[in-house]
């Protein structure tokens, strides 16, 4: 398992503690989920940029949406953002580089 090097993965169980949050240049950073799945969504400073990691698994089944309690509120989320441990990692490290690849990012402006 990938250390998650503070950015508190590992504290994310799905139910009690569903999410944390972080500034990280010029982005606010919020990670949801856990244990198994996250959400990672990055708002830049004005607000008006948002960035929604997206997942490069494919889908085993036939499901498009995963459920996630995220913020304490249980959602059906698009089955794209539900990432993977390192898919979270990555995505977080991109943001730390201050470069939004757009194979890993949807970008709503």
């Amino acid at each position: 398992m990938a250390d998650d090097s503070g950015w508190g993965l590992d504290d994310l169980d799905g139910n009690a503690h569903s999410l944390v949050s972080h500034r990280l240049g010029a982005w606010d950073l919020m990670i949801g989920g856990g244990p198994d799945a996250y959400v990672v969504t990055a708002i830049g400073e004005a607000g008006d940029r948002v960035a929604n990691a997206l997942s490069s698994v494919a889908l085993g089944d036939d499901a498009t949406t995963v459920d996630l309690t995220v913020g304490g509120q249980a959602v059906d989320y698009p089955r794209k953002y539900a990432l993977t441990r390192d898919e979270a990692l990555a995505a977080i490290a991109d943001l730390e580089a201050d470069r939004l690849d757009g194979d890993r990012w949807e970008i709503l402006e």
